[in-house]
């Protein structure tokens, strides 16, 4: 097993980055409460930075596909996605580290809510992005560490619970779909890119190459976001 998993294990770790994500959430939910009264109305959602297509496109607002990262609709909504936040970022976190947690928890809720940007007409928001790609990380793991019980027993948990949550999602309305799919995507090549693995199942070539899908997939996704909005 890698040798940082195993240090990691071997002492009391902080995943303090889970702590401030989540505290982040909580604080914009709390603050959104206070100002609107509300965390569901349509207009206080965009004034707070909800993902919305056209607002991205016309008005050039593009840091929508990162706040709306830490926006929630409803108390049941910010319920869920901190205790899965929780839980995965305790475990997540300790095994990648701090920085290396931070990027793939980021650069799955840009990811995710670039799908979402694309494809969705709705306005979106929520962790769920950045959730679903802690998800595929796990996975990924697994894939480049397949000597390890911990990541195959994981692995096989979370893969079910994509599977489900994916086909919720589908029989579910006003659930982002495109936006955990997209997640899930981008949290599985930045794993690649940034996680560990053996010589065999991991290369520089195989790192770089995630780098350069996740660049060629975020311009392709701007593209057909752009071209929906203005055509």
């Amino acid at each position: 097993m890698n040798n940082q998993f195993r240090a990691y294990n071997q002492r009391q770790y902080r995943p303090f980055m889970t702590y401030i994500f989540l505290g982040i959430n909580v604080a914009v939910y709390v603050f959104m409460l206070l100002k609107y009264n509300t965390t569901t109305d349509i207009m206080a959602l965009l004034e707070m930075g909800a993902n919305f297509s056209p607002a991205v496109i016309i008005f050039n607002e593009w840091w929508r596909l990162l706040t709306a990262a830490f926006i929630h609709i409803g108390f049941s909504h910010i319920l869920m996605n901190g205790i899965s936040l929780y839980f995965l970022g305790m475990d997540l976190e300790k095994i990648h580290g701090h920085g290396k947690f931070a990027l793939i928890y980021l650069i799955s809720a840009i990811g995710g809510n670039l799908f979402s940007f694309a494809f969705n007409v709705n306005v979106s928001a929520g962790a769920s992005t950045a959730i679903f790609g802690m998800f595929a990380s796990y996975l990924v793991l697994a894939y480049l560490n397949p000597d390890s019980p911990i990541f195959k027993q994981r692995a096989s948990t979370f893969t079910v619970l994509l599977v489900l949550n994916f086909l919720n999602g589908l029989f579910t309305s006003g659930i982002d779909n495109w936006g955990h799919l997209g997640g899930a995507i981008f949290g599985a090549l930045i794993t690649f890119a940034v996680g560990f693995g053996s010589k065999r199942t991991l290369t520089k070539t195989n790192r770089l190459l995630a780098i350069l899908a996740m660049l060629v997939i975020a311009l392709i996704l701007v593209f057909i976001g752009r071209n929906r909005i203005l055509s």
